[in-house]
């Protein structure tokens, strides 16, 4: 069949006919289409595996979704004035355009919901800072809001400590006191008072040690509030936190605010913003003596994109330029560097454009796909190309040249191509997006490259061979074959035994945020911040289940113990005794307590909602959790994370997702890295989990590992299907395995050695060297069972495909993001040790058991 379809395209070839042209136009110009429909996401959250509960529970934390943006001003106290105007009219500005009141507070007494300014991908001023500035100011909403909170928790704070509110005299006299403090001249006894109606502060001891320690927490918090921002006590920074509406991989629209903001967050939001104007605009300027610095998930992944993507496209270039060189070394002349690269970049162009059409995005993996088609796409033109010109040399007609070319070489070729795409094709079915991605668009892009090599080469060749320069008939074209070198084949086994022992040294990194840019300012100043907060800017929280209310006060006692330890200021639960929790619940007691405020001339309206709050976390343990949930509005659903609106292929549903999460509690948290290490266990072991940004990445780990096992056994095998039905003999397959085996060795081994760890993104050069490693190798078992002495007349061809993948992937060394480094470190010794195997070690393997078949 496939020999059916190779004669069928070389008779089209000869016949030159017009429509080929137009049919090879028009699919261009299609595909074409869908490159201008690729959405970059080249930021550390476009793998994320969203099905996972622990990655899910993170986002909905906050990691990179809804995440702060915070703009700083950075100085001393010369211009902390100047500064401090800037933040005052930034804020200005967003309260004028946006819906968000000054003291942050929404409908029924809640923290208002961010409303984005000036559109739905705008900003919105930190609605709980403005409600915090407001409690300093003395607003009333606020005050009533924060007395509500407070009394909502006095039943797990304080316990048995409520047993006097039982006494409606004790009751009538703190009532009267209050009064009286609310009479008093003194600004702070009066403002306690307005707090505490019940003055529930007396049940806690003077000694408490959560109480010294909030104490000394806020005495040493290292922020003075403001309205809408906040002032380092050094006067070092002037922070305005700003909430994003939208996920932080989408570049184009941080681009556009950032631009807006600073501008001076007036007008509409530009259309467009491109890197520089959004420095321009950052950058100090007239009026505006001091620059403006951003952090936060959405800045950092905003440069990251951009460097990113200033890499990949040197990266590239530098490819061109070393497979330029690697031709000119294997070929002696660039006088047919054209007629392959040609069929590859248009390869690539149609790679693209279906990567648009089918996909829609490329992530921070995928992006390495265009080291990939260069390196392996062109092996096909090179093969092809290079039997062509042998066979022109030695003085055959064009025709025959061609016939060889397609029908003698095209099917290992075939075979090669298909196996490394299925390969590739295989990571489809992982569950991590990472491998997902980059093996739908590098699968589909090898395919593409041998489409355009088997439909434009042949078609150059015939129309641009004159018969001179690289085609003209050679005299050494047929000189003698060179022998075996029988040192060859021993330095490849110690080569491969070297490879073996370096994997012992390999080491995992599963935090991608370590191989992160050098020079990334928003990841500066984000750890700038966090030393001077003590901990890290990114979201934490504790993530406790509400499937058992009574059984939460144990837990959350479990949980409080070992971050008391690191510093948290976590009070112990308390529980009442059944008869105080009776009364406090009853409406008797509700109703006599209100009875009793009025009677001491307070205003009992006022402290309905307060007390319905401590009879409702008096009834029920659970009401603690749903108080401080309810206090801010819930974040909106988070989307999927398949393909984008438009694509035509999304990833389907596993049938092993798991199950819809049990009602929790979320508690956000600040620790350090470092302690969050010591606590998670402890953690784990009480029945939570921990979820945020470095929790995530170690969820990751284990869906990677799983997702790669999956990926090694599915590509594996699609190699193995593949070379079984080409080869269609037991040795024949035995002997592709040996460079397949190789490439795998060299790929860890040279990690090994390095020292460089394996994160997901080297990961990656496993598949590929998986699926490179039978290219060459099929090209030469194919030949060697066509022709005796074939080691040696591909030995020249294989070394230049092989020597034009190491340039490929060579590009991504040079990479200042590590990540990617780390992956084109693994691929380069994946495929040089492949490559020895192939030219060293699989002559000789084929001397002793040829495949060739002599006949008569």
């Amino acid at each position: 069949m496939g020999k059916g379809i190779l004669r069928g395209l070389l008779r089209i070839h000869l016949r030159r006919p017009a429509w080929l042209w137009a049919a090879l136009a028009a699919l261009t110009l299609a595909l074409g289409l869908g490159v201008l429909r690729v959405e970059r996401r080249l930021d550390l959250m476009s793998l994320l595996p969203t099905d996972n509960p622990v990655v899910r529970a993170s986002i909905e934390a906050g990691v990179g979704q809804q995440e702060l943006l915070w703009l700083a001003a950075e100085g001393g106290e010369a211009d902390l004035e100047a500064r401090e105007a800037w933040a005052e009219h930034l804020v200005d500005a967003l309260l004028t355009d946006g819906g968000v009141p000054l003291n942050g507070m929404g409908g029924e007494g809640r923290i208002s919901p961010p409303i984005p300014v000036p559109e739905a991908r705008g900003a919105s001023l930190w609605p709980p800072l403005l409600a915090a500035g407001s409690l300093l100011e003395g607003d009333a909403a606020v005050t009533r809001l924060v007395t509500e909170q407070a009394y909502a928790l006095a039943p797990m704070l304080l316990g048995d400590r409520l047993a006097p509110l039982r006494d409606p005299a004790e009751v009538r006299r703190r009532f009267q006191a209050t009064a009286k403090a609310l009479a008093s001249p003194d600004p702070a006894r009066a403002r306690l008072a307005q707090l505490d109606p019940l003055q529930l502060a007396q049940g806690v001891s003077e000694r408490d040690a959560t109480r010294l320690r909030v104490l000394s927490d806020a005495r040493a918090f290292p922020l003075k509030l403001r309205t809408g921002y906040l002032v380092s006590r050094d006067a070092r920074f002037v922070l305005v936190p700003l909430v994003l509406d939208f996920p932080s991989g989408d570049a184009r629209a941080t681009s556009r605010l950032l631009l807006w903001l600073g501008q001076g967050a007036t007008g509409p939001l530009p259309a467009t913003a491109s890197r520089a104007q959004v420095l321009r605009a950052l950058a100090p300027a007239e009026g505006r003596p001091f620059a403006i610095q951003a952090t936060g998930a959405h800045a950092i992944a905003w440069h990251e994109s951009h460097i990113l993507t200033r890499e990949v496209l040197l990266s590239l270039a530098l490819s061109f330029i070393l497979i330029g060189l690697v031709y000119w070394i294997g070929f002696r002349t660039l006088a047919g560097y054209g007629f392959v690269v040609i069929p590859l970049l248009l390869g690539m162009l149609w790679a693209l454009g279906l990567t648009g059409w089918v996909l829609g995005r490329l992530n921070l993996m995928a992006a390495a796909f265009g080291a990939v088609l260069l390196g392996v796409g062109d092996d096909v033109g090179i093969l092809l190309f290079s039997r062509y010109r042998d066979e022109r040399q030695a003085g055959r007609s064009k025709a025959l040249a061609l016939r060889a070319a397609l029908l003698s070489t095209g099917p290992g070729v075939i075979a090669g191509g298909l196996a490394t795409a299925a390969a590739f094709l295989a990571c489809v079915a992982a569950p991590f997006p990472g491998f997902r991605d980059l093996g739908l668009t590098a699968g589909l892009g090898l395919l593409a490259c041998m489409a355009s090599s088997f439909l434009v080469l042949p078609a150059l060749l015939l129309t641009l061979d004159q018969g001179r320069g690289t085609f003209a008939p050679a005299a050494g074209a047929h000189a003698a074959l060179p022998p075996l070198r029988p040192w060859k084949p021993v330095a490849a086994a110690v080569a491969l035994v070297l490879a073996v022992a370096g994997i012992k040294g390999l080491r995992w990194e599963e935090d991608l945020r370590r191989f992160r840019q050098q020079g990334n300012p928003a990841l500066a100043l984000q750890e700038s911040l966090g030393r001077v907060l003590g901990a890290g800017l990114q979201p934490l929280a504790v993530q406790i289940p509400l499937d058992d209310p009574e059984n939460l006060p144990r837990l959350w006692n479990a949980l409080a113990e070992p971050l008391r330890k690191e510093g948290i200021p976590m009070p112990a639960w308390q529980v009442p005794e059944p008869e105080l929790r009776r009364v406090l619940a009853s409406d008797t007691w509700y109703n006599r307590t209100l009875e009793e405020a009025a009677a001491a001339g307070l205003d009992p309206t006022a402290l309905e909602r307060p007390l319905a709050a401590l009879r409702r976390s008096a009834q029920d343990p659970l009401n603690v959790p749903r108080s401080l949930q309810s206090l801010i509005p819930p974040m909106k659903a988070l989307p999927e994370r398949g393909a984008p609106r438009g694509a035509a292929w999304k990833p389907a549903p596993r049938a092993d997702a798991p199950a819809p999460a049990p009602a929790t509690f979320t508690l956000p948290l600040r620790l350090p890295e470092a302690a969050q290490e010591r606590v998670q266990p402890a953690i784990e072991a009480a029945g939570a989990r921990m979820v945020g940004t470095r929790p995530l990445f170690k969820a990751i780990k284990a869906v990677a590992r799983d997702a790669l096992r999956e990926v090694i056994l599915l590509a594996l095998g699609a190699v193995l299907a593949v070379v079984a039905v080409f080869g269609r003999r037991p040795r024949f397959l035995a002997m592709a395995l040996l460079p397949l085996a190789a490439s795998q060795a060299g790929t860890l081994g040279i990690l090994g050695w390095t020292g460089e760890p394996l994160t997901f993104l080297s990961l990656v050069a496993i598949p590929i060297a998986l699926g490179v490693s039978v290219d060459t190798a099929m090209n030469l078992l194919h030949r060697s069972r066509l022709e005796p002495g074939a080691a040696a007349k591909v030995a020249r061809v294989n070394a230049v495909c092989a020597g034009t993948t190491l340039a490929g992937f060579g590009g991504l060394v040079f990479s200042g993001y590590r990540g990617l480094r780390g992956l084109g470190l693994a691929a380069l010794g994946g495929v040089a040790l492949a490559l020895l195997a192939t030219q060293w070690l699989l002559p000789w393997v084929l001397e002793k058991w040829p495949l060739h078949r002599r006949r008569p």
